[in-house]
């Protein structure tokens, strides 16, 4: 049987930003929905949506395809033109995002000059 590549400290650490971000979706969807009840199915569609995309993006990380987890951040920033409380979840998530990036990279390259 083959073995597995190890994950990287970045794929590690983007992973714990990517549970972290979806638990903000779905709790943020949650007192959203509680705010505006005539649009809970609405506000919790939209959720569902953006966890799967994260989802997604979670799961091409480790194939190398960038470009969609980049994409799947800047995707977060759109139920802020309905709502604009997302925009401070979405701060602090592309924040936590960010330095989970960074610091996984500067890991990944003290590893490899061990």
């Amino acid at each position: 049987m083959s073995e597995r590549r190890q994950r990287s400290a970045t794929e590690s650490l983007l992973s714990v930003a990517f549970g972290v971000e979806m638990a903000t979706i779905l709790f943020g969807a949650i007192a959203m929905a509680g705010l505006h009840k005539q649009q809970w199915l609405e506000v919790l569609i939209s959720a569902v949506i953006l966890v799967a995309m994260l989802a997604l993006a979670q799961a091409t990380l480790r194939r190398g395809l960038h470009p969609v987890v980049y994409a799947s951040q800047a995707l977060l920033a759109l139920p802020v033109v309905t709502e604009p409380m997302w925009g401070l979840a979405w701060l602090v998530c592309i924040v936590f995002f960010t330095y989970c990036l960074v610091k996984g990279q500067q890991l990944d390259r003290r590893k490899e000059q061990q």
